[in-house]
């Protein structure tokens, strides 16, 4: 009895120690699609200097996620405005991934897009990277917009 109970605790061990063993981050695709509303900020002269974005959606690796996140707009000398910011989504579980946003805005198309550069998370997208392209179409009346991104995420 003794001996049968050594043997399948040793044998018990080996599949322990493989729960130890990190698991190294896999190149997925991502893609997105949502909705929301961006509270706009503007300049004393009308022009926008950024945005605060809410929205929801589904996306592979998330399910129904919501975003809170802060846009900024900065012109360059030519008179382009570079966004860039920073957005935290929410999966339906409760795991987060943060992005940094880098991107241009189109004021006559009422169109935003650039790259979501994914740096991380909590849960399972701790340690996340990855870059995905994205799209967002502002309807300038109501302040709601559209979004799509698709690219590749690693965790």
């Amino acid at each position: 009895m003794k001996r049968f109970t050594t043997i399948r605790t040793l044998m018990l061990i080996p599949f322990l120690l493989l729960g130890t063993i990190p698991v190294s981050a896999v190149e997925r695709p991502f893609a997105l699609n949502g909705t929301g509303v961006a509270t706009l900020i503007v300049s004393e002269s009308g022009i926008p200097v950024g945005a605060v974005p809410t929205g929801s959606g589904t996306a592979t690796h998330l399910g129904q996620w919501t975003v809170a996140g802060n846009v900024k707009y900065t012109p360059d000398e030519n008179g382009v405005l570079h966004s860039s910011g920073e957005a935290t989504l929410t999966a339906a579980n409760g795991d987060k991934l943060k992005i940094e946003i880098e991107g241009i805005l189109d004021t006559t198309a009422f169109m935003d897009q650039g790259v979501f550069h994914i740096v991380g998370g909590t849960g399972r997208f701790e340690g996340a990277t990855g870059d995905a392209n994205f799209v967002v179409s502002i309807n300038p009346v109501t302040s709601g917009f559209d979004l799509t991104v698709v690219g590749k995420i690693n965790y």
